[in-house]
């Protein structure tokens, strides 16, 4: 499947948004809830984010994804894994949202990434 660099950004925000999304959890997880067996409950269970956050390795998955897609978009000026974190600090997230409908992060279980399992 041939992607424009339109699409191809558009897969790169929702990307960096779910990546995000899952990253701040995975934190908050580490800090607050280390050795104890908490049950999440979840009305979007089914959803792509819901399972990806099952994964053990999503964070360092979407990353590589987000890296090669940046890397389709720039191949002059591809993104080094070093300076990954950079690049999603230097994100314009109120943009990001708004432009997605989103009013907090945890819309990020809402965006429609179809298109991902399209790729796939």
């Amino acid at each position: 499947m041939e992607l424009n660099k339109k699409e191809i950004e558009e897969i790169q925000e929702k990307l960096l948004m779910v990546y995000r999304f899952i990253s701040q959890n995975n934190t908050f997880n580490k800090f607050y809830c280390q050795g104890l067996d908490v049950n999440y409950c979840s009305n979007h269970n089914e959803s792509m984010v819901s399972k990806l956050m099952e994964l053990d390795h999503s964070e360092e998955l979407l990353k590589n994804c987000i890296i090669e897609l940046e890397d389709m978009k720039t191949p002059e000026e591809p993104l080094n894994p070093e300076n990954f974190q950079e690049f999603v600090l230097n994100q314009d997230w109120n943009l990001l949202l708004k432009k997605y409908g989103m009013k907090t992060l945890e819309d990020v279980r809402k965006l429609d990434l179809e298109i991902l399992l399209e790729l796939l």
